[in-house]
């Protein structure tokens, strides 16, 4: 079974509508994806800068998708860093500790090098909890507080102790790749753009398998073309394992999800 690391949802104003979810494990399943982690669905309500009240609600919608779908869907809890720390770590506390969601997912609210994720990062490595940002070079112009791997790297080596998923290996390509080689918490995930021949090869090479992880970023990339990139790529079935599924399972602390993980 496949382990969708990165996956979000069409849910306008975070309304919970089981047909949504339904056509998106259904996609997912023609695709042999069994899990996906639900990332938020601010765009058309908090932006890039979401209100705790925004943060919330698409908190509560992620644990609501994990209560009512258990066996396909892990979820992360969304925080925007701009926010008072004591919020921060309360809704860490209730989605994480008291609820079901397994990680941290940041986007563009701040820059990764900015000291206001630091009670972030503190509170997730206490919890052992994963944190996946957002990260991209781009020739074009960059979205509000966007940030690059250089800094993904910065904030990795300010918080060694902490793991950190760097999203969008097409979007940092082989620079981003290079940026985190030398951060052994960084693991990145594959999204990001359309495959591109080799760089899953070169990710492999620089870091390791069990530092790179699929992850499809649907639905503005197709679930297929992604796992695809990594079916494809020319490495050995046991690293294809590895980012496939192994390395999700262990992050989520869920060796139930696929037979053999803990020695994939």
């Amino acid at each position: 079974m496949i382990i969708d690391f990165h996956v979000h949802t069409r849910l306008p104003g975070c309304q919970y509508d089981p047909s949504v979810i339904a056509e998106s494990i259904r996609l997912a399943r023609r695709s042999g994806i069994g899990h996906m982690v639900q990332f938020h669905n601010l765009v058309d309500t908090g932006g890039y800068d979401p209100t705790p009240d925004d943060v919330v609600r698409s908190n509560d919608l992620a644990m609501r998708i994990v209560s009512e779908h258990p066996t396909h869907y892990s979820g992360f809890c969304y925080l925007n860093p701009a926010h008072d720390p004591g919020f921060l770590v309360a809704e860490m506390d209730r989605c994480l500790v008291a609820g079901n969601l397994r990680g941290v997912k940041l986007w563009v609210s701040v820059h990764a090098t900015d000291s206001r994720l630091d009670p972030v990062m503190h509170r997730a490595a206490e919890l052992r909890m994963p944190v996946l940002h957002h990260a991209w070079y781009k020739m074009t112009e960059y979205a509000f507080n966007e940030s690059t791997p250089a800094e993904i790297a910065r904030l990795a080596r300010c918080h060694p102790e902490t793991t950190i998923v760097m999203a969008h290996l097409a979007g940092g390509g082989w620079r981003g790749v290079r940026d985190v080689k030398d951060c052994p918490n960084v693991i990145v995930d594959t999204s990001g753009a359309q495959s591109i021949s080799g760089l899953v090869e070169f990710a492999v090479s620089e870091l390791g398998a069990d530092r790179v992880i699929y992850g499809s970023d649907w639905p503005i990339r197709d679930y297929a073309t992604q796992t695809a990139r990594v079916q494809g790529a020319h490495i050995s079935d046991r690293d294809k394992a590895r980012i496939l599924s192994g390395n999700a399972a262990r992050l989520l602390g869920r060796h139930d999800l696929v037979e053999g993980s803990r020695d994939a």
